[in-house]
Formats: structure tokens, sequence, C-alpha cells
């Protein structure tokens, strides 16, 4: 073989030789089982803890209710002779829903004006005549048998006037509701009366839904409870108002989870002062928080994150890895807030850390995260 063949032969070996050392050490390099078998460092990717602010956008769908109900009885058994409205009419405060035939209170008003007005007559003609005895009785000519008989038919007068002035009340009072009127601004939700019907005392004719103020009962999946608080702003979108926004705040959230659809329901109170938004309107509510200065590392390196034990590798400063218990907050974009068990600045395992033992020494690929 020629001198020349030699030489090509020996660098072909050398390249493939060098090929080999090269693979053997990307597959050591990148290969946890591989490093653990040869006592290498394994390889792993970091990055650092920093401060960050977590901006979070939540949002479910709901459904317009009323943020009260109140039924409307009557106090009296009388004749339906008017009911101008009905179910899904909006009612202003003070505008007449249910007349009553009121025609037998009215005279019972007027007959109990005049024994008022009697009694009062006999009150003032018995307390003349109490005086009069008392004169007499003074000048000795009369006698105190006269003066008590007098004193009691006092008595009786003015026992007939609290009789006669209750009862007058109580008329006016039942004049008062032979026409019932809306309480507040609302709906008709319910209408329980028609004309030509009889009702009696403690009966629900009608009930109203309190639309000054309304409730969207949106849905969240659980995941996103710790991310609703109450008092929290909101909004809201309705597709019958494309391109309005609806302002409104969380006043209420519902502790239990729905089993089948995993969700829970929040709910958000909107001003509704021009009686626009009515029970049953569909919407999508949107809950925006925001977390400034927060200790934050990317989801994917918190291991068993619902646990009882949320846990990362730490990369202490001779570059081995130790298991740390850690308390996750909230998740945003795939970042999860810490509230305790790391500072800022130390790295934690973002890849290969599910190959990782305690106190396994590591080093940090090309991919890893440098803190600025």
């Amino acid at each position: 073989m020629k001198r020349s063949h030699w030489i090509v032969f020996l660098v072909i070996c050398a390249v493939l030789g060098l090929l080999i050392v090269m693979a053997v050490v990307h597959v050591v390099r990148t290969s946890t089982p591989v490093a653990r078998r040869v006592h290498a460092a394994t390889p792993v990717e970091t990055v650092p803890v920093s401060r960050q602010t977590l901006d979070e956008v939540i949002g479910g769908s709901g459904a317009v209710e009323q943020s009260s109900t109140v039924q409307l009885t009557t106090q009296l058994t009388a004749d339906v002779l008017e009911v101008p409205v009905k179910i899904g009419d909006l009612v202003k405060k003070g505008d007449l829903l249910v007349r009553l035939d009121d025609r037998l209170i009215r005279a019972t008003v007027e007959a109990n004006r005049e024994y008022v007005d009697v009694s009062q007559i006999k009150i003032k003609n018995e307390t003349n005549q109490v005086n009069r005895y008392i004169a007499l009785q003074q000048k000795a000519m009369g006698t105190p048998l006269d003066l008590e008989k007098a004193e009691i038919s006092l008595a009786d007068a003015r026992q007939d006037l609290a009789k006669s002035t209750l009862s007058l009340k109580q008329a006016e009072i039942d004049l008062e509701h032979s026409s019932i009127k809306a309480s507040l601004d609302g709906i008709v939700l319910e209408r329980l009366v028609n004309p030509g019907e009889s009702t009696h005392r403690d009966e629900v004719l009608l009930k109203l839904g309190s639309l000054n103020s309304i409730f969207v009962a949106a849905k969240f999946t659980e995941e996103k409870m710790h991310s609703v608080q109450l008092g929290g702003a909101a909004e809201t979108a309705f597709p019958a108002f494309p391109g309005e926004v609806f302002p409104g705040k969380v006043v209420k959230i519902d502790p239990n989870i729905d089993p089948t659809t995993r969700t829970f329901t929040t709910y958000v109170e909107i001003q509704n002062s021009d009686l626009r938004l009515k029970p049953g309107l569909s919407g999508f509510v949107r809950i925006r928080r925001s977390m400034k200065d927060a200790l934050a590392i990317p989801s994917i390196a918190v291991m068993n994150p619902s646990g009882e034990q949320a846990s990362v590798f730490v990369i202490n400063d001779s570059g081995h890895a130790n298991l740390r218990k850690v308390r996750p907050g909230i998740v945003v974009n795939a970042m999860t807030q810490i509230t305790s068990g790391l500072q800022e600045g130390e790295k934690v395992v973002t890849v290969g850390q599910l190959y990782l033992k305690e106190n396994d020494k590591v080093h940090s690929t090309s991919r890893s995260n440098v803190q600025k």
C-alpha cells in the first residue's frame, strides 16, 4: 500500500474515532441513565427563580338573574277587579299591580269616622257633667254617688272613642291595601291572580324581581377557584349588546362544585338603572387579576403540584440536585407562583427532574436559561 493511502486511512480512522467519542460524550451528557451508569454528571435544563408580574384573565359564561325576589300578598278578603300587568312586564315603583273591590271598605271608613265624631261629643258632654257635679259637691249641694256615676260615664265615653279610633285606623289601612302597588323597580316573575277571583288574607298575588341591580351567575372551572375573590372587579359582555362592556363586582361565590361539569358558580353584581338587563339574558364574564412582584417558576418544574407535597429540584453551588418542598400559588400562562420554599436567583430543574435522585451531580445543558 502506498504511503498516501496509509495517510488517508489513518485520517479516516481518526475522524471516525473522534465522531465515536463525540457521540459517547453527547449520550452521556444528554441521557440520565447512561450518565448515572458511568458516574457522570446528569444532564438537566434549569431556570433561575425570578420575580414577575402575573396577569391572569379567566372567563365563564352565565345568565342574568334578579338580585332579589319580592312576594306581594294581600291583607284582605275581597274580589279582584283589575290586574293591569302580566308576566315579564317591567314595572316602576308605585305602579298599580292589583285593584280590589273597596266599596265595603270605604263604607266602613265613613261609619267609623262618624263613631269617632259621636264619641268625641259624648266625651265633651260627660266632661261637662263631671265638672258640674264637682262644683255642686264643693257647695255641699251634690252627692258623691252622682259624681262617681258621671266619672264612670266619662270613662266609658273615652273607651268608646278609643275603640272607634282603632276601627277607623284599621279601615283606612284596609283601604290602602285595596290597591296593591309595586314596591320597587323590577319585572313581574309570577302572576297568581286574575280579575273576578276572590282573595284571602296572606295570599300571594304576584312575585316581582328586583332589576335595579342584577346578578350574572357565571360558571368557572374548579381550578380557577383560587383566582376568584369576593369584591373583585369583573366585566361582562352580552351578545344582546355587542361592543358594550358592563362593569361589576363579585358578590357571592358558591362553595359547591358541580360533580358533572366540575365548575362552580360566581355571582357578579351589575348596576342596571335603565333596566336593560333582564333575567335569562346570556353573557360572558371576565375577571382580571394582576399579581406584582410574584416569585415564580415554570409550572413544568413543579412535581406533584396538586398533592400534599409539591416539590422541585434545586441545584446547589456545588452542582448537586436537592429535592425541596414548596408551596405553589396561582398558575398563570404556565408559570406557577411559589409562596414559600424558594428564594430569588436559585436554579430549579425544568427538564430531567423525573430521573433525578437526591444529591445527584448535574450539569446544565445549553438550553438552560441564564439569569440576566
